[in-house]
């Protein structure tokens, strides 16, 4: 299993800092400070073709290739930077200080070689450094709530076809949209036809006075929401820390993070899955780093000594 993980994380790297190479090279070529997406891709195809099951089963959204998919991996890293109109550019690199004052590197030159995680350990920050909440925003619950509850509107045309309640026992969802409480949350799910094809869209919403007010929850940000939205009642997942030999240690949630949460973890640990990932696998001595980042999710540490999995 630690083998597996440990491959993966090699591969990444290596393309990333490919990736970043070839970046520099076009960007030289052409007297340009942007790249065309599909002017990389076009190469990760040729490569990706002679690569692994296990390493392109590991990106699994089949909404984009796998090349594609991998540039989506490096640009919400940090790696690289988005321009917009599908151009790409390679940020200055820079360093991030950990929760317990270690610092990783991103957007280097240099081969990532021997760990888990895509930044790079280093002994000192570089000229251009951020803390860890500098490098992603980490809104709270409470705030996250207020930022919704600001914006409800009954100014809409919406008719959800699923809705999602939450009480003491979790959160559930039901395809009648019925016995709502006055003044109370939900998320509301609808699908809006554009064309012939159906995008999903998701609200944050309020019973009251029998009708309903809602606001649009943000690409990115469901996870969030619903996540406050357990905690306002009470009811805050666990993950489970698992001990295995050498020193490595698995990561295991129930749900999936807020990809802010994501982004940092997966600069010291290293996910099963590029999409919502549930397990990442890292060092026992980053169990500090990884309790902190996880702090503002509120979620309830479980330990197991061993969950019947070898290295």
């Amino acid at each position: 299993m630690t083998n597996e993980y440990l491959i993966i994380q090699q591969k990444i790297n290596h393309y990333s800092c490919y990736v970043k190479h070839l970046i520099v090279g076009f960007c030289e070529e052409f007297q340009t400070n942007k790249v065309h997406l599909r002017r990389v891709t076009s190469i990760l195809e040729r490569l990706f073709a002679n690569e692994s099951i296990a390493f392109l089963n590991y990106f699994v959204d089949e909404k984009f290739t796998v090349p594609v998919q991998f540039i989506h991996y490096l640009n919400a890293q940090g790696e690289i930077i988005h321009l917009g109109n599908t151009y790409y550019t390679l940020p200055p690199e820079r360093s991030i200080r950990l929760p317990n004052g270690q610092y990783v590197s991103i957007s280097s030159l240099q081969l990532n070689i021997g760990q888990l995680g895509i930044g790079q350990l280093t002994t000192h920050k570089l000229p251009i450094s951020l803390e860890y909440d500098e490098y992603v925003f980490l809104p709270t619950f409470e705030s996250i709530l207020k930022l919704y509850k600001d914006k409800l509107s009954n100014h809409h045309d919406i008719e959800p076809s699923e809705m999602i309640f939450f009480n003491e026992n979790g959160s559930f969802k039901s395809s009648k949209i019925k016995n709502m409480q006055d003044g109370e949350f939900y998320i509301l799910k609808f699908e809006r036809l554009i064309g012939s094809k159906s995008k999903p869209e998701n609200y944050f919403a309020q019973w009251k006075n029998n009708e309903w007010l809602v606001a649009q929850i943000k690409n990115g940000m469901y996870t969030r929401v619903r996540m406050a939205l357990r905690d306002r009642k009470n009811m805050n997942s666990n993950y489970k820390v698992i001990k295995h030999q050498q020193g490595f240690v698995e990561i295991k949630f129930q749900y999936s993070l807020p990809k802010e949460e994501e982004v940092l973890l997966r600069l010291i640990a290293t996910p099963n899955e590029s999409k919502w990932p549930k397990s990442y696998l890292t060092k026992e001595n980053q169990l500090s780093n990884v309790r902190a980042i996880l702090a503002n999710c509120k979620l309830k540490e479980l330990e197991v000594k061993n969950d019947g999995i070898h290295n």
